[in-house]
């Protein structure tokens, strides 16, 4: 069994992330990994550079659920977000935001973004002094050929 880190969402979840690279990246999907426990509202993912969201879209449960086929209201998944065109990335630093409408969490119906635990595979820029301080976990799809 896996234990799950989760960051419940009460106004907007925020992740840093550090691009280090000499080359400009080109991204077709950007993948949060989520966990809904019985939650109603809009749900929305921006990726962001200088206050400005380079990329965004809007999500509910019952799109999660019949995107994976299931009726479960208690489900962790990672979430593909994809840019219309592929989204070209140039060193810097941006960030991942999850916020939402028309959501009251409480014990019961909540959404969370799952931290970095058992598995961490994306790279921190700090050293974390115990599991609270891990990333936010999300993997990055990116086109290494045939982007002009």
């Amino acid at each position: 069994m896996s234990t799950l880190l989760v960051q419940t969402l009460y106004t907007e979840l925020l992740q840093e992330v550090s691009i280090d690279t000499s080359e400009r990246i080109h991204i077709g999907c950007i993948s949060p990994y989520i966990y809904f426990h019985n939650c109603a509202g809009v749900f929305t993912f921006e990726l962001i550079k200088d206050s400005e969201s380079l990329m965004s879209a809007d999500f509910t449960l019952s799109e999660v659920k019949t995107a994976i086929g299931t009726t479960s209201n208690y489900i962790h998944s990672f979430i593909p977000i994809m840019p219309l065109t592929p989204l070209k990335i140039e060193k810097g630093s941006y960030s991942l935001r999850l916020s939402a409408s028309g959501y009251s969490p409480n014990a019961s119906s909540f959404i969370g973004w799952i931290q970095q635990f058992e598995d961490v595979q994306n790279v921190m820029s700090y050293l974390p002094l115990d599991d609270s301080q891990n990333s936010l976990a999300f993997r990055v799809k990116e086109f290494k050929e045939g982007i002009l």
